[in-house]
């Protein structure tokens, strides 16, 4: 009985409240693995990690297709995932903990392209591909631009590559970094949009975790920790 009486205290008191499940997917440079999600690096990931460990609360992480990814962190509880953008359509699905980096929206084309624009309309005359989910794809879409849709960000350097596509929608960030690792050069030809990404979580974790999370956060922000985790990916 005693037994009995002592777990039902450590359930009562939230003992396992605040053990979070994080997902991700393959989105270098911010979470990326190098040998098929055994191992999640990346800049956001590193934000992730010191912020967990700062905050003392457990969690576990696991990479999958950014579909999944994201749907998991809108339907099961104690979910969440990153990195996310936070846009108006995806605002009240979830409860968001960051800034974890900066993502200005940006359109590519190979570095020896006679292409120029002037404006994000300039770009309806040219084949723009871009990953088929991702924040960046589906405002263009809601702009109503035909995307050229890829798995991930290293099919549109291919076919960037291969002249399918004049342009190819991607992160500040990822676009050199994954045009890098393919060897393809490439060149910014247009920001269109400033954003930042964010750890997104179902609304059923605890109000108290999310403040804790974005406090930690932020003294991670003022001690420089973001920062120069960032630079080290630039």
């Amino acid at each position: 009985m005693k037994k009995l009486l002592c777990v039902g205290l450590l359930l009562s008191s939230g003992a396992w409240a605040d053990s979070l499940i994080l997902t991700t997917e393959d989105a270098p440079p911010f979470n990326y693995s190098t040998d098929s999600g055994k191992t999640i690096v990346g800049s956001a990931t590193e934000v992730v990690r010191e912020l967990f460990k700062r905050a003392e609360i457990d969690y576990t992480l696991k990479m999958y297709p950014w579909v999944r990814a994201i749907e998991m962190a809108h339907y099961d509880k104690n979910t969440c995932v990153y990195s996310t953008t936070r846009t108006e359509e995806r605002e009240k699905s979830f409860l968001w903990v960051g800034p974890v980096a900066p993502n200005d929206w940006v359109l590519f084309a190979k570095a020896d392209s006679t292409i120029t624009l002037d404006s994000l309309e300039a770009a309806r005359a040219f084949k723009i591909g871009g990953y088929r989910g991702d924040a960046i794809t589906l405002y263009l879409q809601g702009q109503k631009f035909a995307i050229d849709e890829a798995g991930n960000d290293e099919q549109s350097v291919q076919k960037l590559n291969a002249g399918r596509i004049d342009l190819w929608a991607t992160g500040i960030s990822a676009g050199p970094f994954v045009s890098a690792k393919m060897k393809v050069k490439v060149k910014p030809l247009l920001s269109f949009k400033k954003t930042e990404l964010y750890l997104a979580c179902n609304t059923s974790v605890a109000a108290a975790t999310i403040d804790k999370l974005n406090a930690t956060l932020q003294t991670m922000v003022k001690d420089g920790t973001i920062d120069t985790i960032n630079k080290k990916y630039q």
